[in-house]
């Protein structure tokens, strides 16, 4: 399992021009905001985070609809019902996300959801070409502190 870490530009830059989409310096911004947090944010949290900068709250929205569009960001809920996003690398993710927290943990779970997609395939008939995969819980740190 890995910590949730930094997203290369380049793979984010692509993904922008392959659709023919201006990756910006508001998009960049709101952007790293996600690929650098160890946890899953609100959009008022990454509207925040940015307004320094001088990007407002509906360009926030905007850009994590899009991102999300996109599969480069993923929702997420805490225990609470929270809606929150969190960032996804390039290709197969499966995030471990705490529901206190929110905290996020990658974990890649290869080889047993590589099983279950050809006992599936086998079972169904479908012939499986990708898949999305959240698994939530409670982190040891909230549960230390009481929280699970």
């Amino acid at each position: 399992m890995s910590s949730q870490g930094p997203q290369s530009e380049v793979d984010i830059e692509t993904v922008f021009s392959q659709r023919g989409l201006p990756y910006t310096r508001q998009r960049r911004a709101i952007w790293e905001q996600f690929s650098t947090a160890c946890r899953a944010a609100t959009i008022g949290e990454i509207a925040e985070a940015v307004r320094a900068e001088g990007i407002g709250q509906a360009t926030v929205y905007r850009t994590v609809t899009l991102l999300h569009d996109l599969g480069l960001l993923v929702r997420v809920r805490d225990r609470g019902g929270e809606v929150c996003y969190t960032a996804v690398r390039i290709g197969h993710t499966h995030p471990l996300i705490c529901g206190v927290c929110r905290r996020i943990v990658n974990f890649d779970g290869d080889g047993d959801l590589a099983y279950l997609e050809k006992q599936l395939e086998r079972e169904t008939g479908f012939v499986v070409y990708g898949h999305h995969l959240e698994v939530y819980g409670v982190c040891a740190d909230c549960r230390e502190q009481g929280c699970g």
